[in-house]
């Protein structure tokens, strides 16, 4: 008769993706009325760079993401799963609500704004280039090409800097940076 190896150990061994997104660090979300949209944004950010380091499918996205909601925000989902068709339920789904849910508008307009009005004035290059990275994501129409995301830099450096790169016509942001 033939021996039979048990399979308890090898489904121990396919751990949940739920398991596997702690060992990354994914941090749970609770809603507080202290909470403030710049960190639920990077919360979202975070949760989405976990899940795609561990190549998750949009369905263990969806699942995991639930998860890792506490209290409040938990509430939040619960309530607004129960309204809304089974079908409609994706991780894209998940993503905008989350957005419109914490993320309001009013910041949203806020970080744009100040991308839109960024200098470098006294800063050094390298925070300069911090700030406008980090600001870029809420104009990316103003830096939808790399030559616009050039411009866009350049016109907001400390004028001296601006006039030595300026006759360069440098075209490549890392470049340009540099």
């Amino acid at each position: 008769m033939p021996v039979v190896p048990p399979t308890i150990n090898l489904i121990r061994l396919n751990k949940p993706p739920i398991d596997k997104k702690r060992k990354y660090e994914a941090e749970e979300f609770r809603a507080t009325a202290s909470d403030d949209a710049k960190r639920a944004e990077f919360w979202l950010d975070n949760t989405i760079r976990v899940f795609d380091e561990l190549s998750y499918t949009p369905d263990e996205c969806l699942k995991c993401s639930i998860s890792l909601l506490r209290d409040s925000a938990y509430y939040w989902w619960n309530t607004l799963v129960s309204v809304v068709p089974k079908e409609r339920v994706t991780w894209d789904f998940f993503q905008i609500g989350f957005r419109k849910k914490y993320i309001s508008q009013r910041f949203i307009d806020q970080k744009r704004k100040e991308f839109l009005m960024l200098k470098q004035g006294r800063m050094a290059i390298s925070n300069y280039e911090c700030d406008f990275v980090r600001l870029s994501r809420y104009a990316r129409e103003c830096v939808a090409i790399e030559t616009a995301m050039c411009k866009r830099i350049e016109e907001g450096l400390n004028e001296d800097i601006k006039l030595l790169v300026g006759i360069l016509e440098i075209k490549e942001f890392v470049v340009l940076v540099e």
